[in-house]
């Protein structure tokens, strides 16, 4: 799948397994108890825009996600990271194995447990809120040292090479670190927000940190995500840019709504046709959590990780400029998630190599205007690339 993936980490028992499935209407193992989940869980879930074949008059054909009453849902990859405890880095309690399950991950979600009732080890407790920051640190420390030993790994031998080669260091680490899903100009941005030494022999373990921290604020943004908002009657001391969700809550409305017995209007349950007391009392239980002005729904969530943490815009790319439809005359077949200040050429690339490099010229679908290479792409754009066979 071409879109972009988001990895769930966190302490064990933090209620991850539970927001996955919600996410994904997947069944991953649910339990109240440590390692849960003892492998990842990979799902897809949906970023929903409106959909362009709406002002067309004709049904779109997405290759890739659904089209539903106008709204395109573009598919987002989510990895479920088994638990994570202190010392995870060095390979305590199958860390390093966890952990490489989020290498190429473009955000993380890292998950906590904001009713402060599962304790570091991810023993159900009472008289943990007082520990929150100190289990965020826990997990960020553990992926940033992570990320710093496998860059360290063989460096000596990578440094040497590196610095007689000629080559300019960006090319040099790009090569070092190209497992990892990150870009030429993201890491460009690191090395030049960070005093790092020139020669790649002089680095020292505190480089390595220095470049794994700005690694995630950069190119692989962390966001906090409060779970089991449903405890609480009002919001832990945390981070003030915490999202706080009940992943609870979230996957019975799920289901509720697979099984037809409400409709998810907004942040409410609406009932659909005639339930028992026992149901009505349970969708007003829950409308009363998410109305609650700090809970938020994970839709939104999921929104404001693709818009507002990882800048990405959904732009169409086609080949009949007038049917906005494929060879094969399928409308709207595919929406792509690209960064903002994407261009033509950038898109062009995107659909295919050949095409990128045979690239002449660009056409927007709504204004039928051509235009160039260098030419920025806008949310929402319908583009025909034409490019030499």
């Amino acid at each position: 799948m071409s879109g972009p993936k988001i990895g769930l980490i966190g302490k064990p028992n933090v209620g991850k397994s539970t927001l996955f499935s919600a996410l994904t209407e997947g069944s991953a193992e649910i339990g109240n108890y440590p390692f849960t989940t003892i492998k990842p869980n990979v799902g897809v879930t949906y970023f929903p825009v409106d959909c362009p074949h709406v002002s067309l008059g004709t049904q779109c054909n997405p290759r890739e996600g659904y089209c539903k009453s106008g709204r395109r849902f573009v598919p987002i990859t989510v990895i479920d990271v088994p638990g994570l405890i202190e010392g995870a880095s060095q390979g305590k309690g199958m860390g390093n194995e966890f952990l490489e399950n989020i290498r190429d991950s473009d955000a993380i979600l890292l998950v906590f447990d904001a009713s402060g009732r599962t304790a570091m080890d991810g023993s159900v407790t009472e008289d943990a809120a007082d520990i929150l920051d100190s289990e965020i640190a826990m997990v960020r420390n553990e992926m940033e040292t992570w990320f710093a030993s496998k860059i360290s790994s063989g460096w000596d031998k990578f440094a040497r090479k590196a610095d007689s080669s000629g080559h300019p260091p960006l090319q040099s680490i790009m090569e070092k670190i190209s497992s990892f899903g990150v870009s030429q100009g993201k890491v460009q941005a690191i090395l030049s927000s960070g005093s790092f030494p020139a020669k790649f022999i002089l680095w020292k373990e505190t480089d390595f940190i220095e470049f794994s921290r700005k690694m995630f604020e950069i190119t692989k943004p962390v966001i906090l995500l409060g779970n089991k908002a449903d405890l609480l009657e009002k919001p832990p001391r945390t981070s003030p840019e915490s999202y706080l969700v009940s992943g609870d809550f979230e996957l019975a409305a799920s289901r509720a709504v697979k099984n037809g017995l409400v409709k998810d209007a907004g942040n409410v349950l609406e009932p659909a046709g005639q339930l028992r007391e026992a149901q009505l009392a349970a969708i007003e239980k829950i409308n009363a959590v998410f109305s609650r002005d700090w809970v938020k729904r994970l839709r939104n969530v999921i929104s404001d990780t693709v818009k507002k943490h990882l800048k990405l815009m959904v732009v169409y790319p086609v080949y009949d400029d007038k049917k906005w439809t494929d060879k094969e005359g399928n409308i709207l077949p595919d929406a792509f998630l690209m960064p903002e200040g994407t261009t033509a050429e950038d898109l062009a690339f995107k659909v295919h190599t050949d095409i990128g490099r045979g690239f002449i010229k660009a056409i927007n679908c709504r204004t039928g205007m051509v235009v160039g290479r260098d030419h920025p792409l806008a949310d929402g754009d319908i583009i025909r690339i034409v490019a030499k066979a």
